[in-house]
């Protein structure tokens, strides 16, 4: 982010901590229950994620030519791989001869062997090898190769579009952030994992709920994330709406930090170390600042309204800590605990709203990431149940 745009940020944090007061939205938001578990409200929503462009992997978790990673997607599974030109692609991992899937894991391989009848691919998804080749003399291999869905390489992550014939453009996509987004540095980040993939029981929006909002890090994540300095500033946050994503930050300071910096000139202010910022981007990329990395998580939706998939990790500028530091798999290992913590909880809110005899949930007016989300959301879906009060 650019110096004035961030001492922009830091002056409404700032702001914030003198008052301690956060930005608040105008009126409390009342979500309908059947909001989480209506079949055709969910339909319009993977009908979204399968139009919009997914950052399923990070660009380090495919560093090397023939490196590849298989991402459940949306119910598909796709292979993600680099070729040895250095290029990035994205194929629906099915067997053209009867729906196998040739790739499973993750690794780096040339060949990728169909384990119902032999068929081999090659990174590039060319159909390279099939058992009896003498049966098949008057066969153009060229015609059976892996179905390539459009895939792009930016800001550090490989993002594809589920469907084969739709275009993606991931500037477009993340608009007025997409320049914001570039300067993290993601792509001179090795990924961490922390979950390869953790099924939940709840809708997705429910588990999208909570990663807008911090007042539930003292009570949930105790030992976890609530070590960390802005967790005890709970809700004292700034929040901004970008299209269909969110942007949410915190001071890295209490009331008294707030005040001595409002005393000292801006020019020896320093946002990078004072303020963390976190954005959720539509459909459901979470990216957001921790001590000297990235988290970096995707959300998906599952086979129906009441299944989600949380892929989790750590996104690291350096292989060994700064001083006093945790180290890189530390972090993960520290996200990896704090999201067990989480999806107890979320399990019980997907119940609770599925089963909950009362007709709305209450997202208050210090919740304002949360509303600006489901605004968003609904402006990309069309729904229009979501009321005021």
């Amino acid at each position: 982010m650019e110096r004035e745009a961030a001492l922009g940020l830091m002056r409404r944090a700032v702001d914030v901590g003198v008052n301690v007061w956060p930005e608040m939205a105008e009126r409390h938001m009342e979500v309908p229950l059947d909001y989480f578990s209506d079949p055709a409200t969910f339909a319009k929503e993977k009908a979204l994620y399968e139009r919009s462009p997914l950052a399923l992997i990070a660009s380090s978790e495919i560093a090397n030519a023939n490196d590849f990673v298989v991402r459940n997607a949306v119910g598909r599974s796709v292979l993600v791989t680099r070729d040895e030109d250095g290029r990035a692609h994205a194929y629906l991992n099915y067997c053209r001869h009867r729906g196998a899937e040739p790739a499973h894991g993750c690794g780096n391989a040339r060949r990728f062997t169909c384990p119902y009848h032999g068929w081999v691919y090659d990174p590039k998804g060319a159909l390279v090898g099939l058992p009896l080749r003498d049966r098949h003399d008057n066969l153009d291999l060229g015609n059976y190769g892996l179905v390539e869905l459009p895939s792009e390489e930016r800001h550090g992550f490989v993002w594809v579009v589920l469907q084969r014939d739709l275009p993606i453009d991931v500037a477009a996509h993340l608009g007025a952030l997409d320049d914001e987004i570039g300067r993290l540095g993601c792509d001179k980040m090795r990924y961490y994992p922390s979950h390869e993939e953790a099924r939940i029981d709840a809708n997705w929006k429910a588990v999208a709920e909570g990663l807008l909002e911090g007042i539930h890090v003292p009570i949930v994540h105790a030992q976890t994330f609530n070590l960390n300095p802005q967790a005890a500033n709970v809700d004292l946050a700034y929040y901004d709406g970008f299209g269909p994503h969110v942007r949410w930050g915190l001071g890295l300071f209490d009331h008294d930090g707030a005040t001595q910096l409002r005393a000292t000139p801006e020019a020896e202010w320093k946002p990078d170390e004072a303020i963390g910022n976190i954005w959720l981007l539509s459909p459901g990329l979470l990216l957001a600042n921790e001590l000297y990395g990235i988290i970096y998580a995707t959300l998906t939706p599952g086979s129906h309204p009441g299944e989600s998939f949380f892929r989790y990790g750590w996104l690291s500028p350096v292989s060994e800590a700064p001083a006093g530091m945790p180290s890189p798999e530390q972090l993960a290992d520290r996200a990896r605990r704090a999201v067990y913590e989480d999806l107890a909880v979320w399990e019980g809110c997907g119940r609770g709203l599925a089963k909950g005899q009362h007709s709305h949930e209450l997202i208050g007016r210090n919740e304002k990431g949360l509303q600006l989300f489901h605004e968003g959301l609904a402006r990309e879906t069309g729904y229009t149940g979501l009321r005021y009060v």
